[in-house]
């Protein structure tokens, strides 16, 4: 086995690699804040905004990602009349594929929360998105962590496949390498070592943080209830005293 040729072409399959990283972390932030959209849309009461959001979430996930990076890459230079890049069709096709199931774990992580505690904080005054943002996404974020770190090991794993429509990330940058050299299980051998030990290495943040992040017991939790009733409570006197102001404000005074 000679391990030279890794040592002579490791600069150019690490600039793969960090193609590899660049495509993982912006469409793992595009895909949340989609997610998060589609996950709030899923469950609207009015079924004309619920039901495209199950359409798109159901479709996106009943087909390969290879499918939607062909899809992106060739339709959409038919819908814009311009081409496209690859690198951004790649991370057009990443986002819109993680999106859906992005979608699904930030509903799971919204539903996992108990309903009186949003019944609590608006009975305290506060409106429906102010209990969403200050009460319920932040103890669904800390409960789906865990299962967001396992959805970047697949969208870190699913870069790969963008080699196919030509972008150079690490697997095409090695392939490249072993089409001059034709050392396959040296080649080959690095890039299984290297996704194994991202991969593993996110798997262990995963592990930490559900531990981290496990549900509290006893006195635990009712710190943390007692920690959002108070910001509830705070909320709720700002509001009540906005409401008060305006009763007393010049343009609900009597005319004298």
């Amino acid at each position: 086995m000679d391990l030279q040729v890794i040592v002579e072409n490791l600069p150019y399959m690490l600039t793969g690699l960090r193609w590899t990283v660049i495509l993982a972390a912006v469409s793992m932030a595009g895909s949340f804040a989609g997610g998060t959209m589609f996950a709030m849309l899923r469950l609207s009461p009015w079924w004309w905004l619920r039901w495209p959001a199950i359409l798109y979430i159901d479709l996106l996930r009943t087909v390969p990602l290879i499918m939607v990076i062909f899809w992106v890459f060739f339709l959409m230079p038919v819908l814009t009349g311009r081409a496209t890049t690859p690198v951004n069709a790649a991370l057009l096709a990443l986002i819109l594929f993680n999106t859906s199931y992005m979608a699904e774990v930030i509903r799971a992580g919204i539903q996992s929360i108990p309903k009186g505690q949003v019944e609590a904080a608006r009975a305290v005054g506060l409106t429906h998105l102010q209990a969403m943002r200050h009460v319920v996404l932040p103890q669904a974020l800390r409960n789906m962590s865990p299962a967001l770190v396992s959805r970047f090991i697949a969208l870190f794993m699913g870069t790969s496949l963008a080699y196919i429509i030509g972008v150079t990330e690490f697997f095409r940058a090695a392939n490249n390498v072993n089409n001059r050299v034709y050392r396959s299980y040296e080649i080959y051998g690095f890039v299984a070592i290297v996704y194994f030990v991202c991969c593993y290495a996110l798997s262990l943040l995963s592990a930490t943080l559900q531990r981290r992040f496990a549900v509290p017991d006893g006195a635990g939790r009712e710190a943390r209830a007692g920690a959002i009733m108070l910001r509830g409570r705070q909320w709720g006197a700002q509001a009540g005293t906005t409401a008060l102001g305006r009763l007393t404000g010049p343009d609900f005074r009597r005319p004298e």
